[in-house]
């Protein structure tokens, strides 16, 4: 009987102390993130909280080591940096989605680099860069003599008696001075062909063959989205490897009114006035166009981050206050970009190191909505986010 209680009380030690043991892994499982979250929670009521760059779940209230990968802790400001009046006359004054106001003191400035520029309005210029092809065009060419010619039979036919004739010569013309239309002469281009009186043949011969000391043509094709910045009267700059560095200058002409579906490019006519080297047709060439683009609110090209889906620009009140700002391009010229909406002339805006700003940036709104987030627990408890849970806390 004694020997049955002993096997008994054996087993009753035997599974307490296994439980135990569960008891103590469960809590050394939960002690990192447990004493993260408490310290997070005591953070809360201070301004300062020290976090891990790779882990900012980790959040404590002291410096000290993270529980995951041993970084030491960096010190983060939860109070928020004073938010600078809205600049009057901006229509739009937002942060881009995920960032927060960032505060440096000028030490901390100087030692990352931080340098300003200004918002300035001045007039800019747009380059258009194409590539072109000296013309060889025997189509337009013959498109030129036919329209010629129909201008020529019309003349003849003018004080005829029978009005059928008068009708076919009239509609022949119109229809070869559509034919050059859709090929891309202006009216003002077709009214100064040669007259009805030349000689057959009188079209364009440089469309053929160029001679040097005269005109050519260049076509260079545009891309859409350059196209409303591209019109008649324009100067353009030709440039070629075999010109051996000479620049060459010409004028838009026209251009077509159709884009080409296979390549999104609209052929634009350029006119080269004198030919002081021999030009092969078909030769390649490189276009510059210079179109004015008027007085505009520019920001050095390096001040802007932009993702294809938004903007921005970090603006400095000169307090040691830096607040992302979301702005709206309109066009980029070189080293310059051309706002829309979103600064003000006048403000001053990050050049460099804004990179480290925009992690800053980053990592105290990652902060502050985690913060914001993070759902209120009873007395006694809080919040872990890794369990989704409230816990209770130690010691309690």
């Amino acid at each position: 009987m004694r020997a049955k209680q002993f096997g008994i009380t054996k087993f009753a030690a035997t599974l307490g102390f296994l439980l135990l043991l569960s008891f103590s892994g469960c809590t050394s499982q939960h002690d990192h993130s447990s004493a993260a979250i408490v310290d997070a929670k005591h953070a809360s009521e201070n301004a300062d909280v020290y976090t891990c760059p790779m882990h900012p779940q980790i959040k404590k209230s002291v410096p000290g080591q993270c529980p995951i990968c041993g970084m030491n802790l960096e010190k983060v400001n939860l109070a928020p940096a004073p938010q600078p009046s809205k600049a009057p006359g901006n229509s739009s004054n937002r942060a881009p989605e995920g960032h927060s106001d960032v505060n440096l003191t000028m030490v901390r400035s100087q030692m990352i680099g931080v340098k300003l520029g200004i918002a300035e309005r001045k007039p800019l210029f747009k380059t258009i860069r194409a590539a072109g092809r000296l013309a060889f065009d025997p189509e337009l060419y013959t498109a030129q003599n036919e329209y010629i010619e129909a201008r020529k039979q019309l003349d003849s036919v003018k004080e005829s008696p029978l009005s059928d004739v008068r009708q076919s010569a009239k509609r022949m013309l119109d229809s070869s001075k559509l034919r050059l239309k859709i090929l891309g002469l202006s009216d003002k281009q077709i009214a100064n062909l040669p007259d009805g009186a030349a000689e057959s043949g009188s079209g364009d011969v440089s469309l053929l063959l160029n001679k040097t000391g005269q005109s050519a043509w260049i076509y260079a094709d545009i891309y859409e989205m350059d196209l409303p910045s591209v019109r008649p009267g324009l100067p353009a700059q030709i440039s070629a490897g075999f010109l051996g560095g000479k620049i060459l200058s010409a004028k838009v002409v026209s251009v077509d009114r159709v884009i080409n579906p296979a390549t999104r490019t609209a052929k634009a006519r350029i006119l080269l006035l004198e030919a002081r080297t021999l030009l092969r047709p078909e030769s390649y060439v490189d276009v510059s166009i210079l179109s004015p683009m008027g007085e505009q609110i520019t920001v050095p090209y390096d001040a802007v981050f932009d993702t294809g889906k938004e903007a921005w620009v970090f603006v400095a009140d000169g307090n040691g206050n830096y607040s992302p700002r979301v702005v709206a391009i309109k066009f980029t010229t070189g080293d310059e970009i051309a706002i829309a909406d979103g600064i003000k002339e006048g403000e001053q805006i990050v050049t460099s190191a804004n990179f480290l700003i925009d992690s800053e940036s980053r990592l105290r709104g990652a902060m502050v909505a985690t913060k914001a987030k993070a759902p209120s627990c009873p007395k006694g408890q809080h919040w872990d986010d890794p369990m989704k849970m409230c816990m209770p806390d130690v010691g309690s």
